[in-house]
């Protein structure tokens, strides 16, 4: 990474010779505050910036409730529906655009965090309350945005609304009621908030309060403030690195896939819905799906505070909240979520998508979304979320066993061009080649962390061969008697009464199927009922292992000088990828599940497909590597040992790698193998 410093003449190119000032006022931000500086000054474009949604809601009620003729208020924040959230932000940059022209209104927005980027307008002066110096900088960037422009920013503390708005005001401050009320720069860190806030006040005791702040300016406070924190940050994630190691270890080594979210990010806010509950389900009536639904997003303390609130109350049998789960052991589209109310914060906590009483919560376009006891239900429900349309995107062609992996090893060769439907239009798209992508990143793997002595030449040779083998290998489960039989049968139908191919006598990968056709998606589901295809990815990799042994430790063992350890692992990295090609989960077979798969019965001509498929792909394989071929030795497997994919450690840490590289070629080709129809 490279530091480019700014030089002066570049700067003064950017500013534009704009003027911003910044001034740290000690008393509360309140609505008095806003209406006596446009009184004053004269203003016509305000923006006031508050830390959290009801404290912007709550000073937004206290400017409606002055109702000034000329005082046009607009609240924007995080808790509208998509469709008023985009009217408002369409309007606001018309009215806060560069250029406003004066029509005799006072244009005043009142809104959160939303604002500190992405929208391009622009004010005579900015209201804030106190936030970390970098997110301070970036609301300012609102306030004489433009070339030319002159504004003021000012900071307070605090903000205070009327008494009629205090509920709302509060509403997303959880207080602990055992311990006495402490300045709170919810959601920021206090430490932050006031370092930035000593900063800002020796500015305005300064003899430079006056004076353009400029980047230099702002360069250095945020070096002031967040230099420390910075650090402070750095010592944090060094404190932490032994929880997020078993947080790694347990999702990527052992296939946890609940501890995966904990690598990304802290979810500190809750999917909120809001529905009538009736007694009695009509299983004639469509079943509610939250997946559906247009949720909000809420944090979890404004819901602690209002569970709270609600308990403190006494309501008794009534309640505020249920947590939404699907039933389990059922199919998750046909089923209706079961709903169960909450009856402690623990639960509440752990709970993600929430019902929300109706009766405890208010919406409309001005002010957003009310929650809690002392808000009246406006009988506003989660509305539906917008259809996208998908017409045929995931329409499914019947291709023959052979014929796929031939399709999968061409698009890891060459370019194509193809049309693909995005949101139902067709999209000219060109997928340059995996090999392109990929080889010199595998073959640098190979060279670097497991076998150091080769050639990079040689390494991207073994690195191409390592992506033939899952793409050959990982479809292997299809070949099993039952598989067939399920999915020629129902290509027999589709041929019938769908126009579909003529399955004929060939060993199948894909079946056509259209989604956008009713009748044949009845048709397929009344089929599915009948007849079930067993599962093919691990019996893929479980097969995988027979044709390796033949080809593939031979060749390592013979070429590259590899050591047991090498090979054994090397050899893991195709398996995992075939097994997981579906699902990154995929743990292999338990004890329970012997009972249940027994054996693994191959159809008569896998051997013939398989050996065909060998051939076709092997034909564009450069040949500086000696593969000898390889094929299933038997056609019917007795499964009675347990088979794991959950193989790596730690201290393999390398091979995990590779296999990343296998599996991201191997899907890869497997969705682009689809658009080769469309070619």
């Amino acid at each position: 990474m490279e530091i480019i410093q700014i030089e002066d003449a570049d700067l003064q190119a950017i500013e534009g010779h704009r003027c911003r000032t910044f001034q740290a006022l000690p008393h509360p931000l309140n609505a008095s505050v806003i209406i006596d500086d446009i009184q004053a000054y004269g203003r016509k474009r305000v923006i006031v910036i508050c830390n959290t949604v009801s404290q912007a809601q709550g000073l937004f009620r206290d400017l409606e409730e002055l109702n000034y003729e000329t005082l046009q208020v607009t609240l924007l924040h995080s808790r509208f529906l998509p469709e008023h959230r985009a009217q408002k932000e369409t309007e606001l940059k018309t009215i806060f655009a560069q250029d406003w022209k004066d029509d005799g209104n006072c244009y005043v927005l009142i809104s959160t965090q939303v604002i500190e980027a992405g929208i391009n307008i622009t004010c005579q002066v900015m209201h804030t309350q106190l936030c970390p110096m970098n997110s301070l900088l970036q609301r300012a960037g609102r306030c004489a945005r433009f070339r030319g422009e002159q504004g003021e920013v000012f900071i307070y503390p605090t903000v205070e609304v009327n008494p009629a708005s205090t509920a709302i005001a509060i509403a997303d401050l959880e207080e602990d009621e055992s311990e006495p009320k402490k300045q709170s720069y919810l959601p920021y860190p206090k430490e932050t908030c006031e370092l930035t806030w000593q900063v800002l006040e020796a500015h305005t005791q300064s003899a430079q309060a006056h004076e353009n702040v400029g980047f230099r300016t702002e360069e250095a406070w945020i070096n002031q403030v967040h230099t420390a924190e910075d650090l402070l940050q750095q010592q944090r994630r060094q404190n932490n690195q032994m929880q997020f190691e078993q947080h790694f270890e347990t999702a990527y080594f052992r296939g946890d896939q609940s501890a995966a979210s904990e690598l990304i990010r802290s979810v500190d806010n809750r999917s909120l819905f809001v529905w009538e509950q009736t007694p009695m389900i009509d299983i004639e009536e469509e079943t509610i799906d939250p997946r559906k639904l247009l949720a909000f997003s809420v944090p979890i303390s404004t819901l602690c505070k209002a569970w709270r609130e609600f308990q403190n109350a006494g309501f008794g049998g009534d309640w505020i909240f249920k947590r939404i789960e699907l039933p389990k052991k059922k199919s998750e589209t046909y089923s209706q979520p079961v709903c169960t109310p909450i009856t402690s914060r623990g639960v509440l906590v752990s709970s993600i998508q929430i019902l929300v009483n109706p009766r405890y919560l208010y919406y409309d376009e001005h002010i957003g979304l009310l929650i809690g006891i002392n808000e009246f239900g406006n009988g506003f429900a989660s509305p539906p979320k917008p259809q996208r349309f998908i017409k045929n995107e995931y329409r499914y062609h019947m291709d023959t066993y052979i014929g796929h992996l031939g399709c999968m090893w061409t698009c890891w060769c060459n370019s194509f061009k193809t049309t693909r439907l995005k949101n139902g239009e067709p999209v000219d798209t060109v997928y340059g080649s995996v090999r392109d992508e990929l080889l010199k990143a595998g073959g640098q793997l190979i060279k670097s962390k497991i076998f150091p002595q080769i050639q990079q030449q040689q390494a991207e040779a073994l690195f191409e061969l390592l992506v033939l083998l899952a793409i050959f290998t990982h479809d292997l489960g299809k070949l099993q008697i039952k598989w067939q039989e399920v999915m020629r049968g129902w290509q027999a139908i589709a041929h019938s009464s769908f126009q579909a191919k003529n399955p004929k006598a060939h060993l199948l990968a894909h079946t056509d199927y259209n989604p956008e056709c009713q009748e044949q998606k009845a048709a397929l589901k009344a089929y599915e009922k009948k007849h079930q295809r067993p599962n093919h990815a691990v019996e893929s990799a479980y097969l995988a292992q027979d044709i390796l042994n033949q080809c593939l430790v031979p060749l390592l063992q013979n070429d590259f000088s590899a050591n047991k350890e090498q090979m054994q692992y090397i050899r893991h990295t195709v398996i995992l990828a075939a097994g997981r090609h579906h699902s990154a989960w995929a743990g292999g077979w338990e004890q329970s599940d012997l009972t249940r798969i027994k054996t693994i019965q191959l159809h008569p001509q896998a051997q013939q497909a398989i050996a065909q498929s060998w051939k076709t792909m092997l034909r564009y394989l450069p040949p500086t590597l000696s593969l000898p071929p390889a094929t299933l030795s038997k056609n019917v497997y007795q499964i009675k040992q347990k088979f794991d994919l959950n193989r790596f450690t730690t201290d393999q840490i390398e091979y995990l790698q590779l296999y990343l590289l296998v599996v991201r070629a191997l899907r890869l080709c497997d969705q682009h193998s689809v658009q080769l129809h469309n070619t």
